[in-house]
């Protein structure tokens, strides 16, 4: 693959992670029920819902990866993205690349534990977790981040831009 088609499909799967983080925030990412009482919640009402069951590491925890984290890396690649072929802040680039990498392997744990407390949180009229319209949309963006990062690969970083090498 080019390298003008590696920076395209960065630059596009970054745009199309920004767009899907509000769909992906907004809607429930699962159903809780718990005796007969039906509860669906968005990330952030996870993370609600943690605080105020006294669980608040790991609410902190959750708030961080879930919803400050994808947003980070968007944030920061679309800066990478940004810069492409300038000479400006070429090691903190490469730095900041090498972290996205070793992040973005973790990043489908949010979804890889929704999938798990849907399996195995059935537990007939007392309790059930079920996978809603806003998981899809928080992988998809996850997926986004993660592809971006891959497909922009180091090297790219320490290429002139076209109108400097002329």
């Amino acid at each position: 693959m080019s390298p003008r088609l590696r920076l395209q499909l960065a630059r596009a799967l970054v745009v199309t992670g920004f767009i899907l983080y509000l769909p992906a925030n907004l809607l429930p990412v699962m159903t809780i029920t718990i005796t007969g009482v039906v509860e669906p919640l968005t990330v952030m009402g996870g993370v609600q819902e943690l605080y105020h069951t006294g669980l608040v590491p790991v609410a902190g925890i959750v708030f961080l990866a879930s919803g400050v984290l994808p947003v980070v890396k968007l944030l920061i690649m679309a800066w990478m993205l940004a810069l492409h072929g300038s000479d400006q802040s070429r090691p903190l680039r490469m730095a900041l690349h090498a972290f996205l990498l070793k992040i973005g392997t973790w990043a489908m744990i949010d979804i890889f534990l929704l999938s798990i407390l849907t399996a195995v949180g059935q537990l007939g009229i007392l309790a059930s977790v079920r996978a809603e319209p806003g998981a899809l949309f928080y992988s998809a963006l996850l997926v986004c981040s993660i592809l971006a990062v891959d497909i922009y690969k180091p090297y790219m970083i320490w290429q002139d831009s076209p109108k400097k090498a002329q």
